[in-house]
């Protein structure tokens, strides 16, 4: 009888675990796919100098966002002011504001990465910042976002920043 009561559990334990993984791994290809959007969506706004819809793409306040320039244009920058920090801190409507003062500018995305489950994700890529045709500066970007009421919301924003003049982006 032990033995059987012991085969019993087992039993039962194995399909409540199967199970258990089968519902905890749902496909989540509409959650990537509206995850791409906002990433497009970024992008778009910048270009067309859409603040509103800009705006939407965050969360409630605060979102980090935190970009660190790399040791050589870090190293550059000391050069010019030694009281130089090697990071910056901002909000993305300063963000937003700034870039929209220097005229046509352009964010590009590229090898992005995304980690989802239905409630959070991480999204990773590198990027280049142009400026009037003209790259900036590159790096590598990490978002992350929360849904909220089915609409898939940044939280944070962290980047890398090599200048361009400073430190060109390998082809």
């Amino acid at each position: 009888m032990k033995r059987f009561l012991l085969m019993f559990a087992m039993v039962i334990f194995t399909a409540n675990t199967a199970f258990g993984q089968a519902d905890g791994q749902a496909d989540n290809t509409s959650d990537k796919a509206a995850i791409k959007a906002v990433v497009s969506t970024f992008m778009a706004c910048l270009i067309k100098k859409d603040s509103v819809k800009f705006y939407n793409l965050f969360s409630i306040d605060p979102v980090a966002w935190v970009g660190v320039f790399k040791d050589r244009t870090t190293k550059a920058l000391l050069k010019r002011d030694s009281t130089q920090k090697n990071y910056i801190t901002d909000n993305y409507k300063d963000f937003y504001r700034s870039i929209s003062d220097l005229g046509l500018n352009e964010e590009k995305f590229y090898n992005v990465r995304i980690d989802n489950d239905e409630s959070v994700a991480a999204v990773f890529f590198d990027y280049s910042f142009w400026a009037k045709g003209e790259k900036l500066n590159w790096g590598k970007e990490s978002w992350h976002l929360v849904k909220i009421k089915d609409s898939w919301k940044i939280t944070s924003v962290i980047f890398s920043m090599d200048f361009e003049k400073i430190n060109p982006e390998p082809k």
